[in-house]
């Protein structure tokens, strides 16, 4: 790779280690410039990759150290890790250029003229600064001498994309990464946008009839991130109700509905937020389920069944009311008379690998959902599917209603029996009443 970097601005890399974290493992690079240390925090091997996904952080201390809601640097710093956790090679460059180059005490400062009524761009310019007085040159040393080939920026500042693409680094995409919109960073967040040309859309994630849900965000933006990556297979939502003695299914012949309405709200609005939605075969044959969003406003997803002996029934509901055509995954050489029925009622059917039990092998299902244009996959179950799932480590993100209710403590998922002995965790687990239940949720981390 050709790159044209001012020798002014070149960094030397003075060590290397490895550092396990809550999002995965990574190598850290530390590099020195000018009396100031920069890092970079490497997933995988990226010497000689292209469409690396890279973020270029600048420092933060209020935001990405004490969590302070008047930008959103910290959420950006969060959801790119946990997003390059999940990647099979990435790079996170941490420059030390707080308060976008003026430095800690004149941010500060800055942040005292904004209580006053300027917006940041005002700010620092009447503390005798400019705009934005970063430098990008370094970053571009920094991923030459880690031999990318080309990247994908995770930023909303094309300003970052034009001094990167100047200093000889092939950007080939931008993704997004519009997180952690509120109250108190939103007038922040329009001066970047109107003054500094940040591509920011400020949509409305939540309907105004669903602000009880706003709590999900964060997997949201995960969503977001995943939709504009490359990654093999699609992004997986674990998303079930169990009861408090860990009980996820009864009777099928007796059926109790586990949560309650405000919970059933948020399945049907996370349904409207995903591509897919996988259900195995014999929750259609016990259930019947629409699986639709008739509890919200949005877009049906598009309905994915586990069928490795192709047991759907062509009458089921489903293949009745389906907006999208269902995809049904089976294994084998499938029974015409049954193909062409289920094909009349507007399935596709495709046959995938099957695994050493005879069930749909799950990893090339995925890659074929993810050809099928299913960036995103919400599982529902059942208990079966959730166990495969969990045991061979496809779940990127976990929402779990538990409910008041006692039903006995079925043991419904089977042990996970993991070759290491470390059961899948839901990493920065976060706890959420909604109506009479309880929601957990987080992004899942794997021994």
């Amino acid at each position: 790779m050709q790159t044209s970097i001012n020798p002014a601005a070149v960094a030397k890399n003075l060590v290397k280690t490895r550092i396990p974290t809550g999002y995965g493992e990574f190598t850290l690079y530390l590099y020195a410039e000018h009396g100031k240390e920069h890092l970079a925090l490497v997933a995988g091997e990226v010497r000689g990759r292209s469409g690396v996904p890279v973020r270029v952080h600048s420092e933060c201390l209020t935001g990405d150290v004490f969590g302070s809601r008047r930008c959103d640097c910290g959420e950006q710093l969060r959801h790119t890790l946990q997003y390059l956790g999940r990647c099979a090679h990435g790079v996170l460059i941490y420059l030390r250029q707080e308060g976008r180059g003026i430095g800690l005490r004149k941010k500060m400062e800055a942040y005292n003229l904004q209580d006053q009524g300027l917006d940041t761009v005002e700010a620092n310019l009447s503390l005798g600064h400019q705009a934005d007085e970063r430098d990008y040159a370094i970053a571009a040393h920094i991923l030459a001498d880690l031999g990318v080939a080309s990247i994908r920026l995770i930023t909303n500042n094309p300003h970052k994309v034009d001094e990167l693409t100047e200093h000889g680094i092939a950007v080939e995409a931008r993704l997004p990464i519009e997180v952690g919109h509120h109250r108190d960073n939103l007038g922040y967040l329009r001066s970047k946008a109107e003054k500094m040309a940040h591509l920011l859309t400020f949509s409305e994630r939540i309907p105004a009839l669903h602000e009880e849900l706003a709590f999900i965000a964060p997997l949201l933006d995960q969503l977001s991130l995943a939709r504009n990556g490359t990654d093999c297979r699609p992004f997986v939502t674990l998303a079930y109700a169990q009861s408090m003695d860990g009980s996820i299914a009864v009777d099928p012949h007796a059926p109790l509905a586990l949560s309650g309405k405000p919970a059933l709200a948020l399945t049907h609005y996370l349904r409207a937020q995903h591509d897919g939605l996988l259900v195995g075969v014999n929750t259609i044959l016990a259930d019947d389920p629409q699986l639709n969003v008739r509890y919200c406003e949005g877009e049906d997803p598009r309905a994915v069944i586990l069928d490795s002996r192709l047991r759907t029934p062509p009458g089921c509901r489903l293949l009745k009311q389906a907006k999208k055509p269902p995809i049904i995954l089976t294994v084998g050489v499938p029974d015409p008379l049954r193909l062409d029925q289920l094909r009349a009622r507007g399935a596709e059917v495709v046959a995938v690998a099957a695994d050493r039990d005879g069930g749909v092998e799950l990893a090339s299902a995925l890659r074929i959902l993810r050809d099928l244009g299913l960036r995103t996959l919400m599982v529902e179950g059942g208990a079966r599917i959730i166990g495969t799932f969990l045991r061979q480590r496809l779940v990127d993100y976990c929402v779990i209603t538990i409910t008041p209710k006692l039903l006995g403590g079925l043991k419904a998922i089977d042990a996970l029996c993991l070759a290491d002995g470390q059961p899948p965790l839901v990493a920065d687990c976060r706890y959420q009443p909604l109506g009479s239940d309880l929601i957990a949720y987080g992004p899942v981390r794997y021994g």
